[in-house]
């Protein structure tokens, strides 16, 4: 089916996916707990949904699902996918449901599926087989999933979250943050979270598109999209803030702006975090993705932490940071992970806020000053996607035409030179190859991205 994509479940809603699918994936879903045995305890599951259109009745719809199967189940309603993460490995159930399209434009609607541990249900462990078992249950008999969510011992909505917001504030520590902050909640589901951690930590921000409305009126709820940064960027020029917070739809990815409303790169960001971190826990490993740049690792190393790279999407950077007991995460997309306790490690774009929060606290410098020499170090190019035919074809060639590098197959392919590295990885879905460069100077970097272009588009 093509809405059971690498890390989660998403399509156009009333041509891929509806609540008609949503009630068999519930009930796939509820199977797939008991056969694969996520979790040793009576399986139970905690559900919540973001702000778009369709989202409450796919969650009525799933939920309906799970119940038909025998799973108790706790509702959250509208919610943040990092609130529902932490709430429901902190209640310790057996899996988390995020009915959310993420940062996907309005009309895409899914589902991000998380087991007993917090980890990813990805079709390499998991989705594959739920994807199966919806086949097997076919077109079911047409059903009313506009009402609410069954009740009684295997059902109850339960939309309190304070331990979410204790969590948070915890990790202040009772300081108090002088900057001004614009958070942008790009009418995504995390506005009513933000809101209410600016009240309690007394934070002084302005908050933004806070309301929820699954049109995104006033731009994309992609934070990457340049159009969602000048917004953003505007705005924390009109209000003279320090910096600015720009969040996606489901309020699990995060990207800052300095004060002058230009976005900063997440691998720098991540360097600041790191800071932070590694004074609190010294020596402490920090997972990044392989196409952040070298500065990141780099910094790590000077600040006495341990580097380790992952490779990119959210299941492959959790699963390293478990294995090395990282108390750090970043992804080059803003996802921004950590270790908050022995076994637990959460996403969260509000506690990478604090964490920046705090490094900056007491500091002279502005956020593009302490910015400016990791983004000067190396000539940066942006990640690009080319079009080619044949995806191993071409990173045949790559590899033929580069062979003298030091080359790692991590994912995709990366090959490291002395006045440059880049990578190169075939996408899931589409027949493009991802790039991504850094030089030593900029004209080292545009020639060698235009020979790559030239070799695998036969120019």
């Amino acid at each position: 089916m093509s809405v059971f994509k690498t890390y989660d479940i998403r399509g156009v809603y009333g041509v891929d996916i509806d609540t008609e699918l949503s009630y068999r994936i519930g009930r796939a879903f509820a199977r797939f707990m008991k056969v694969h045995s996520l979790s040793e305890k009576q399986h139970s599951c905690l559900v919540g949904h973001d702000a778009r259109i369709h989202s409450r009745e796919m969650y009525q719809a799933f939920i309906n699902g799970l119940v038909e199967e025998g799973t108790t189940v706790y509702g959250l309603g509208l919610t943040s996918t990092p609130a529902l993460h932490y709430l429901q490995v902190y209640r310790r159930l057996s899996a988390g449901v995020m009915v959310t399209a993420s940062h996907n434009p309005p009309q895409y609607h899914g589902f991000k599926l998380f087991d007993g541990a917090g980890g990813s249900v990805s079709y390499r462990n998991g989705l594959d087989r739920i994807e199966q078992e919806v086949a097997k249950l076919g077109q079911g008999a047409s059903r009313d999933f506009s009402g609410a969510a069954p009740h009684g011992n295997l059902f109850s909505e339960v939309p309190e979250v304070s331990e979410y917001m204790d969590f948070l504030c915890a990790a202040s520590r009772g300081e108090t943050y002088p900057l001004k902050l614009v958070v942008d909640g790009s009418n995504g589901s995390a506005g009513a979270v933000f809101s209410e951690l600016i009240k309690r930590l007394r934070l002084k921000a302005v908050l933004i598109n806070g309301d929820a409305d699954g049109r995104f009126p006033n731009h994309s709820p992609n934070p990457l999209e340049e159009q969602s940064r000048r917004f953003a960027g505007s705005r924390v020029r009109e209000e003279g803030a320090d910096m600015g917070v720009l969040l996606d739809g489901d309020g699990d990815r995060v990207i800052f702006l300095d004060e002058a409303g230009r976005s900063v790169e997440s691998y720098f960001i991540a360097v600041l975090i790191g800071e932070q971190l590694l004074k609190e826990h010294p020596g402490s490993a920090i997972v990044y993705d392989l196409i952040s740049s070298r500065v990141l690792p780099e910094e790590i190393e000077r600040m006495g932490g341990r580097p380790i790279v992952s490779r990119v999407g959210y299941t492959f950077l959790h699963e390293t940071m478990v294995k090395s007991k990282a108390v750090f995460g970043s992804e080059t997309s803003g996802h921004a992970y950590f270790r908050v306790s022995d076994d637990y490690y959460t996403e969260s774009a509000a506690y990478a806020l604090i964490m920046l929060l705090k490094t900056l606290r007491g500091r002279a410098e502005t956020l593009s000053e302490l910015v400016a020499p990791l983004r000067e170090r190396y000539a940066q190019a942006p990640e690009m996607n080319l079009e080619v035919e044949d995806k191993d074809r071409a990173l045949r060639l790559i590899e033929e035409q580069f062979s003298g590098g030091r080359v790692s197959r991590l994912d995709g392919i990366s090959i490291e030179f002395e006045d440059f590295w880049f990578n190169a990885r075939p996408s899931n879905t589409e027949p493009v190859l991802r790039l991504r460069l850094e030089a030593r100077t900029q004209d080292t970097a545009l020639r060698r991205i235009e020979e790559i272009i030239r070799l695998v588009q036969n120019r």
